[in-house]
């Protein structure tokens, strides 16, 4: 009885049940190495490999900006910006000299 529930449960079930789940990518059914991979884990990797080409810098955007402050032209919207430093908590209602 004791053979058939480990049989059923034991440590080659879970062998079985793994190799029902995965897929497979490329290679074949001989006794060589292989490696699985789930269609997730493919998706990912090669979505990881085009943000690798994505630049860290816009360097358009930065060069004009950096055109429009020399010309005096920037004019950032400073109710944004009073809220931003307001939520980052630099700006608490409170004058520099720490009174209310």
């Amino acid at each position: 009885m004791i053979e058939k529930i480990t049989g059923q449960y034991g440590i080659d079930a879970i062998a079985r049940a793994k190799a029902k789940k995965s897929y497979k990518v490329g290679g074949s059914n001989n006794d060589t190495d292989e490696a699985s991979f789930s269609l997730f884990a493919v998706e990912l990797a090669r979505a990881s490999g085009e943000l690798k080409s994505v630049p860290e810098v816009r360097q358009d955007l930065v060069d004009d900006f950096k055109k429009k402050v020399e010309a005096g032209e920037y004019r950032p919207p400073l109710e944004k910006i009073a809220h931003n430093l307001f939520l980052a908590g630099i700006l608490n209602g409170e004058d520099a000299s720490g009174g209310v």
